[in-house]
């Protein structure tokens, strides 16, 4: 049963915005300025930071015995092929797969891929598991932007903070390492972000290469 107060009325007739309120339509702000960013990089500037990416994850995470990757959108910095060529050199890696409202599933990245309900390329393999994530070294998370205190800002679905919010807290306790994946011009000083929100260990940028943060 609610036994809170009802939300004070505004000037124009409508509820006050509450905090959570702001910073939801703090987050919508800053994903399309930095969506429309994407979408209007240059390829030529987009290619010439997936391979610097690609330079400092392949060597961070070769020693790595497991692997959670991603298949990026166009837009993205992650090299399309990164998965593939993660795996070429004998690190197992996961590929998610969306499934609604539930945290993410995962499959191996080492057969064909298809196009799923979201747009987004997803692995055609037997299903690990939403646990299997927890059984990797590295999770590499997309995102829209990082600030310098492991905040994160992604798309708006909410699955990875679902997939993560499992997860112990503390690396100590056995969690894998969480790294976010952005443009230079991503690695903000501070985003909008929310108790549900989980931050991440570190950053990897085209320039400044793989930086643990403060979490």
């Amino acid at each position: 049963m609610h036994t809170g107060s009802p939300p004070t009325p505004s000037a124009d007739g409508g509820p006050t915005p509450t905090p959570g309120d702001d910073v939801a339509d703090a987050k919508t702000q800053v994903r399309r300025r930095l969506a429309a960013g994407r979408r209007e990089r240059p390829a030529a500037e987009r290619d010439a930071a997936r391979a610097a990416i690609a330079g400092h994850l392949t060597s961070a995470l070769s020693p790595c015995r497991r692997v959670a990757a991603y298949l990026p959108l166009s837009t993205e910095p992650l090299p399309p092929t990164f998965a593939a060529d993660l795996a070429a050199v004998g690190v197992t890696v996961l590929l998610p797969i969306v499934t609604g409202a539930s945290p993410l599933d995962w499959a191996l990245a080492d057969g064909p891929v298809t196009t799923g309900s979201r747009g987004i390329s997803e692995p055609t393999g037997p299903r690990l598991g939403p646990d299997a994530v927890a059984t990797c070294d590295v999770v590499l998370v997309p995102a829209l932007a990082v600030d310098h205190a492991g905040g994160r800002l992604g798309r708006g679905g909410g699955h990875y903070d679902r997939t993560l919010a499992p997860l112990p807290t503390r690396r100590a306790d056995g969690r894998p390492w969480l790294v976010a994946v952005v443009f230079d011009d991503e690695f903000l000083d501070r985003v909008p972000t929310d108790a549900l929100d989980r931050p991440v260990d570190a950053v990897v940028t085209p320039s400044g290469g793989l930086r643990e943060l403060p979490t």
